[in-house]
């Protein structure tokens, strides 16, 4: 191969790798709320070891930092790697734009709770809907989740073919 090839080929692989970076990836400091809200929902339900702590500390500020940061490896391993449930989706469904520095994100997360039974089938287990707002504010010229604000949670349980509640017959 000659030298101007090799050149050549060279830029054509500087380019196509600077286009990629630009258009299939964003930098930290590019991401909207709803993309860090995204993020930090993608590892903390992912998550496999306690090394990814440090990428959930990076999308956070403030007293949701201090909890992740001050937590023990046990804790964090029990929240966010030994699954004990069964996630069925996520999405963000609101944003309210408090100030240009600080927005607030509502997503809702639903997902089966296996409890102390990992291996039972998610049909069975009770289906969890909780919807959570969080405090997303602009910190070191990034956007980060600073606190979460409110949580609404419900709760169905699956119930069996044929059962159903009757009347009471008690005088």
């Amino acid at each position: 191969m000659t030298t101007a090839k090799l050149y050549l080929k060279l830029i054509v692989s500087f380019l196509i790798l600077a286009g990629c970076t630009s258009m299939c990836g964003k930098g930290r400091k590019d991401l909207t709320p709803e993309e860090v809200v995204q993020a930090y929902l993608d590892i903390s339900l992912n998550m496999t070891d306690l090394g990814q702590r440090v990428q959930l500390l990076n999308l956070t500020t403030g007293s949701l930092h201090a909890a992740i940061e001050k937590a023990s490896d046990e804790t964090v391993s029990k929240a966010f790697i030994d699954k004990r449930y069964h996630l069925e989706a996520y999405s963000v469904v609101e944003r309210r734009d408090r100030t240009p520095r600080e927005t607030e994100i509502t997503f809702v997360l639903t997902y089966r709770d296996l409890g102390n039974n990992p291996d039972q089938a998610p049909a069975e287990a009770a289906q969890i809907t909780t919807e959570n707002t969080v405090a997303v504010v602009k910190y070191k010229g990034a956007w980060a989740i600073r606190d979460v604000l409110g949580k609404n949670t419900t709760i169905d349980f699956p119930t069996q073919q044929g059962a159903e509640i009757k009347p009471s017959t008690a005088p």
